[in-house]
């Protein structure tokens, strides 16, 4: 049975991300980050609606799976940010119900 060294530092019960900037927080302020996020979100999407047209021609330049998996991964994380960003806007406007 070992005991415990005096002085050691023990760990928190709170996460490293619930300490982040632009994490919820009780103070009420405006979760800037997940702003931030909204509006890359936002562009990312713009950005991939704009480019549909090219991607049989890069599918020719690169290959079809390259192409889908780049494509998969792009709106995947614009869609993560766009839906992170957009959930803590209305939690701020609305309220959380």
């Amino acid at each position: 049975m070992t005991t415990p060294t005096p002085g050691a530092h023990t760990r928190s019960r709170h996460s490293a991300a619930s300490q982040a900037p632009g994490a919820e927080d009780d103070r009420g302020g405006f979760p800037v980050l997940k702003a931030v996020l909204f509006v890359a979100g936002c562009a990312l999407l713009v950005l991939a609606a704009a480019n549909l047209t090219h991607l049989a021609q890069w599918s020719q330049q690169w290959g079809q799976i390259p192409v889908f998996l780049g494509f998969f991964l792009l709106m995947s994380v614009a869609g993560r940010w766009f839906w992170t960003g957009a959930d803590a806007i209305l939690a701020k406007v609305i309220g959380n119900q």
